[in-house]
């Protein structure tokens, strides 16, 4: 870099050497050149800004008054962390691997806290729930019957946080199920 490039920068506050001022110097990315483009990832995502297992499984068990029928969850902070990097308000994100519909819960959350229109596409097989299981005695027969009333109580749980967006913010869905299948 030509050495005027680099008094420009300086000039311009653009240019950051670490905490202590004396590390290897880094060009320094606004939010606000990449709002449209998304934020521009670090290597390290720690527990304390994205969520671990446990506050996953809290999570759930908050929406399902106590009941645990998933063992790994994610984080809806981790999700929402995801959908900050990799979308903009206007993104439909499309998840193949729904499960409990974490993804959904996340944007519909990151909706309602930077005012987008984020749709959401979940995809589940209808793998079926263990008969000795919470989720089988509470009448859930597979997993995606348990990831669409977590769309519905997420929704709920929002709007209530939230009653400034009732009737703007988009809570609803729709369910398609596939006819027949060649998975054995």
């Amino acid at each position: 870099m030509p050495q005027t490039s680099v008094v420009k920068l300086l000039e311009d506050n653009r240019i950051w050497f670490g905490k202590s001022g004396n590390n290897v110097p880094r060009i320094k990315t606004f939010l606000s050149e990449v709002a449209d483009a998304g934020i521009v990832p670090t290597t390290i995502w720690k527990f304390t800004e994205v969520g671990h297992n446990q506050e996953a499984r809290q999570e759930f068990k908050a929406l399902f008054d106590g009941a645990g029928y998933f063992d790994g969850p994610k984080p809806v902070r981790l999700l929402e962390h995801i959908l900050t990097l990799g979308s903009n308000k206007d993104s439909i994100i499309i998840d193949f691997f729904s499960g409990s519909a974490t993804t959904a819960h996340a944007a519909m959350q990151l909706n309602a806290e930077d005012g987008g229109n984020r749709k959401f596409i979940m995809v589940q097989l209808p793998e079926e729930t263990v008969e000795k299981s919470e989720a089988f005695k509470a009448s859930y027969k597979n997993i995606s019957e348990i990831g669409k009333e977590r769309i519905r109580r997420a929704g709920k749980k929002i709007l209530e946080e939230h009653p400034e967006l009732t009737g703007k913010l988009d809570i609803g869905f729709r369910v398609l199920k596939v006819d027949t299948t060649n998975i054995q």
